[in-house]
């Protein structure tokens, strides 16, 4: 299966950056996970953020099952830095940025796995990339069920010091191997359901874009096969500040040493009882944050991306007085072209 892996982003320098640290505690994001959606015909797709790797960093793991066995996985590591080189995650030279300690960006490992796999050459004398290492991970799970990646990390655990991770996991060589095939494993059993239309060679495609203003970013992963949209699984990402939000796994921890005072790094998802109240009283919304989002996602399910730039052009051209609800049922974002055209972006 074919991966796109994250674009859109935006290279950053020092002067970009803003601001000094602390943050409210935040325990692991999948113990707050509710299901979205039921599976439909035993095919799903899920969406979780876990702490596989240290405390400096987080996950975003989105796991495509059929029934408890998984057909296809997609990884990623959000870190800061005050390294020269890393290419930012978008709208950090905008709202975005204003949520970094100075000095600080915000990057996504694997868009910078070059340079992220030369400092683990460095650090750690890794000779495998760090793109490289994941795609082994998670090719060792496709085609396995849950229970089977969980014996799988028991004979990673079984290794011992003097073990070779590599004959467990064919091509991988991080230590904390297990630890992705637990994030995987917690996801696949605990994550955000979106629903997934079944197809005999389903691609997951995914891409990390501007959200859906200037202060957050977007992570989007597509199901597809051919040019048909199967599933869609959306988060946003945003700082925010006050004690109502729960920040991203490793808040509390060394990844939350990378914020701008009383800021704190948090998905609309895991807080959308909060967030939507936020818009209920700014924007004046009648519907959650999540609820809009899984009516985009399930309106985009089983189209074309023809069909979706038709829709596009459809609530672009409402007006003032036009409904986003009279062309995507459910939804109330008047932002839903931008989250369209975000999965247009990532299939096409």
């Amino acid at each position: 299966m074919k991966k796109t892996r994250l674009m859109s982003m935006v290279l950053l320098s020092a002067s970009a950056l803003a601001l000094a640290v602390p943050t409210p505690s935040a325990g692991p994001a999948a113990e707050a996970m509710t299901v979205v959606q039921a599976q439909e015909a035993g095919t799903s797709l899920k969406l979780g953020y876990q702490a596989p790797h240290g405390d400096k960093a987080f996950a975003s793991v989105v796991v495509a099952l059929d029934g408890d066995t998984i057909t296809d996985v997609v990884l990623d590591e959000y870190q800061f830095s005050d390294a020269e080189g890393f290419e930012a995650v978008p709208n950090a030279d905008a709202g975005v940025g204003n949520g970094f300690a100075e000095g600080q960006r915000l990057f996504s490992k694997r868009e910078n796995s070059d340079e992220y796999s030369a400092m683990m050459t460095e650090h750690a004398d890794s000779t495998v990339s760090y793109d490289d290492n994941l795609e082994a991970i998670e090719d060792a799970v496709k085609g396995k069920t849950i229970e089977e990646v969980e014996a799988l990390i028991e004979e990673v655990n079984a290794l011992g010091e003097d073990g070779n991770i590599s004959d467990v996991v064919t091509g991988a060589t991080l230590v904390d191997a297990a630890g992705y095939l637990q994030a995987i494993v917690d996801t696949a059993k605990d994550g955000f359901t979106f629903s997934l239309n079944a197809g005999a060679n389903v691609e997951l495609e995914q891409e990390l874009t501007q959200g859906s203003d200037e202060n957050s970013f977007m992570l989007v992963t597509v199901a597809t096969e051919d040019d048909t949209v199967l599933g869609v699984a959306i988060d946003e990402f945003q700082f925010l500040q006050g004690e109502d939000w729960e920040g991203v796994p490793n808040s509390d921890a060394g990844f939350g040493e990378g914020y701008a005072e009383g800021n704190v790094l948090a998905s609309k998802l895991v807080n959308d009882e909060a967030y939507s109240a936020k818009i209920a009283e700014y924007a004046e919304s009648t519907t959650n944050y999540a609820a809009s989002i899984q009516a985009i996602a399930d309106f985009a399910a089983g189209k074309t991306v023809d069909e979706l730039k038709a829709a596009v052009e459809e609530l672009n051209g409402l007006g003032e007085d036009g409904s986003v609800a009279d062309v995507i049922t459910g939804a109330t974002l008047e932002k839903a072209p931008v989250y369209l055209q975000a999965i247009i972006d990532a299939a096409d």
